[in-house]
C-alpha cells in the first residue's frame, strides 16, 4: 500500500501536476465542502463533476473529518478516486457512503473491502456501477464492512454467484436491507 501524501506536506501544484486540477479547482472543492456540509454531518456532492482529480483533492481535506454521511453519486469517479477515499485520513467516522452511478469496478470494490476507513459504515450504496461478480465477492469477504446494515448493489451485474456470496456472507450478518441486481 502506498503511503499517504497530505497536501500540507507538498507544494500544492506538485500533487496535481499530472491532472487537470488547478489552484482554483482546489479552492472550489474546499468551498463545496464548506457550503454543503450540514450541521448533521451530511455532505452531499452528488452531480458535481468531481471525477478522480476532484475526489483526490476532496480526500485530502481536513474538513471531511466532520462528515458522517458522504454522497458522491454521479461524479464519474473510478477506482482511482475510490483509492484516494480509502486512503484518506479524514473519513473513518463515516456512517453512510454513497458512490452510486460512478465508474467503480471490481478493483474499487476490493479497495473498499480492505480499507479500515469503512469499519464504522452503516450504509454502503454502490448501485449503478460496474463491480460485477468479482466485486461482490470482495465485499462479501470483507471483515471491514461487518457493521453495515444497508448494502445497495443494484445494477452492478453481480450475477447469481455474487448475490449468493453477499446473502450468505458470515461477515455481513448485520445486513437488514440488501438491494442486488
Amino acid at each position: 500500500m502506498k503511503p499517504l501524501v497530505f497536501l500540507s506536506q507538498l507544494p500544492i501544484l506538485s500533487v496535481f501536476k499530472s491532472s487537470n486540477m488547478s489552484d482554483k479547482g482546489i479552492v472550489a472543492i474546499e468551498k463545496l465542502v464548506q457550503d454543503n456540509l450540514d450541521e448533521n454531518g451530511s455532505l452531499d456532492l452528488e452531480k458535481r463533476k468531481l471525477c478522480d482529480d476532484g475526489t483526490i483533492c476532496l480526500s485530502n481535506l481536513e474538513g471531511l473529518s466532520k462528515a458522517t454521511t458522504l454522497i458522491l453519486g454521479d461524479n464519474e469517479i473510478s477506482d482511482t478516486g475510490v483509492a484516494a477515499l480509502c486512503d484518506s485520513p479524514y473519513l473513518s467516522q463515516l456512517k453512510v457512503l454513497n458512490l452510486k452511478s460512478n465508474k467503480i469496478t471490481a478493483e474499487g470494490a476490493r479497495l473498499i473491502s480492505h480499507s479500515s476507513n469503512w469499519s464504522n459504515l452503516d450504509q454502503l450504496v454502490l448501485k449503478f456501477n460496474e463491480i460485477g461478480e468479482e466485486g461482490a465477492m470482495h465485499l462479501a469477504k470483507s471483515e471491514v464492512l461487518s457493521n453495515i446494515t444497508t448494502l445497495d448493489l443494484f445494477r452492478n451485474h453481480i450475477g447469481p454467484l455474487g448475490a449468493k456470496a453477499i446473502k450468505s456472507s458470515p461477515n455481513l450478518k448485520k445486513l437488514s436491507r440488501v438491494r442486488l441486481d
